[in-house]
């Protein structure tokens, strides 16, 4: 595979594809926008997050507008350590200085996908923060990579190290967690390939996998009882393995690695137990110092990972509906809010639906709580059955559940509401028939989560006064629904 390499002027030999990647995932960690400039000033990454007044101005990524780039030329050049910068445009930039005192490799740019003017100054100190952050670590990276390709050593690796370690065991979100793991081992090892793989019970699952080969690991799953699996758990330190011995796990057909690489797998142990699994490929075999440093990053991954796996089982079960795995009345109200603001940023149409369970104090009264509780599941079986992937559903409270469908306009919100109403009717419930009452509303102008789901609530009522086993929509479109 050819990647683009970092300008010469830079004396660094990195796969931009990879670098960008890297940045990418440290600014969605920080929360922040970054972007580099090579040592004359000139754009080397890309904005690793929209900012709206740039992507209108220049196009796109990058820099391109003339009055931007004199700026950062000008601006840039003079700088001497770090400053705070504002734009032609009004944008208050961080601007750091890359390098060593003696050896300056380029400059860095960190800026907030917040509009200064909306920052109180407790929010911009915490972000200022935040840049510094990100500074050390993108630095510290970066001369650890000059030295190793100006003098061979791994003196300086053990910094970036300590920097990325910081990072992870600050961070709680599983996927930004995963996200930093990999594509911290690909620019500080050059590693061809990283993966992580998670314990789900009895499995391991790989979560996510970097390298040209990476999108071939992801989403595999591989048994504890695996002879190589059961071997890489069944002490502390790493296994190195022969291409042979990697091929004899499932699922990884098509994947070519050089007999010349060296293949590693970590175990990732941590006070709960095996949290998950590391594994790299080296395009060349690591001296000992790389083994020490590598060693103490797998401990500081295992800590990581096992603290936001826990976190993310938390939040789940908080959010989570434990008759019917559906979404509960809290969760719901968060997405709708979120889907609200997509709303008025895109102007997309959006719709909700509102179902009501007809008759089911009745049924549950007269056939116990096992049986209603087979309804309220056999309920969301078939609401999970007639929904999009990108739709959202829940369970309100009691027999209601509420459905969010972002980009739907009402007409197929009503055809959505009528399938299911119809699969409800049609499906052989135990005991006797179960039906369901629908209203249907779509988010208009100034909507909160609150009068939307009031406005198909009502609705839903309006089904129920008029006979139940129907679908209405909100009265107040009815124009657009029809």
């Amino acid at each position: 595979m050819r990647c683009r390499q970092m300008p010469t002027n830079l004396l660094l030999s990195i796969s931009v594809k990879y670098w960008q990647d890297f940045q990418d995932t440290l600014a969605k960690v920080m929360d922040a926008n970054i972007y580099i400039f090579d040592v004359n000033g000139g754009s080397f990454s890309r904005f690793s997050r929209p900012v709206e007044l740039c992507q209108q101005i220049n196009k796109g990524s990058k820099i391109c507008n003339e009055k931007c780039i004199r700026f950062y030329k000008s601006a840039l050049h003079s700088l001497e350590d770090k400053d705070v910068l504002t734009c032609p445009n009004g944008i208050r930039l961080y601007a750091y200085r890359l390098g060593t005192y003696a050896q300056k490799i380029g400059f860095l740019v960190i800026t907030s996908i917040k509009p200064n003017a909306q920052m109180s100054s407790e929010e911009e100190n915490v972000f200022l923060t935040k840049a510094h952050s990100i500074y050390q670590t993108i630095n510290e990276i970066l001369k650890a990579i000059l030295e190793k390709n100006l003098l061979g050593l791994r003196r300086l690796e053990l910094n970036s190290i300590y920097e990325i370690s910081r990072l992870l065991t600050s961070t709680v979100e599983l996927d930004k967690v995963l996200d930093l793991i990999t594509n911290s081992l690909i620019i500080i090892y050059k590693a061809d390939l990283s993966f992580v793989g998670l314990r789900e019970g009895d499995k391991i699952r790989i979560a996510q996998a970097k390298g040209e080969y990476g999108h071939l690991l992801i989403g595999n799953e591989w048994s504890m009882t695996q002879p190589l699996i059961e071997q890489v758990f069944s002490k502390l330190e790493p296994s190195s393995l022969s291409i042979e011995e990697l091929m004899t796990l499932p699922g990884l057909t098509g994947l070519e690695v050089a007999h010349r690489n060296e293949i590693v797998i970590y175990p990732l142990w941590s006070a709960l137990g095996a949290a998950g699994l590391l594994g790299i490929v080296f395009p060349a075999p690591l001296d000992d110092d790389g083994r020490r440093n590598l060693q103490i990053y797998a401990n500081f991954a295992a800590v990581a990972l096992a603290n936001a796996k826990l976190i993310y089982r938390l939040e789940r079960e908080a959010e989570t509906d434990f008759m019917t795995g559906f979404f509960n009345k809290r969760a719901l109200g968060y997405m709708l809010v979120q889907e609200l603001e997509k709303l008025t940023r895109y102007n997309t149409p959006l719709a909700v639906i509102f179902l009501d369970i007809d008759d089911f104090k009745s049924y549950n009264d007269t056939f116990g709580h096992l049986a209603g509780d087979v309804v309220l599941q056999k309920t969301a079986e078939i609401i999970k059955k007639s929904i999009r992937l990108v739709d959202i559903a829940g369970r309100y409270g009691g027999e209601e559940f509420a459905i969010i469908l972002p980009g739907t306009k009402g007409e197929g919100a009503v055809a959505v509401a009528e399938r299911i109403r119809k699969s409800i009717e049609l499906y052989p419930f135990p005991h006797r028939q179960v039906t369901a009452s629908i209203g249907v509303a779509v988010a208009q102008k100034n909507d909160t989560a609150d009068s939307l789901f009031a406005r198909a609530d009502q609705a839903c009522y309006q089904a129920k006064k008029q006979g139940k086993n129907r679908v209405c929509w909100d009265q107040n479109q009815s124009s657009d629904l029809q």
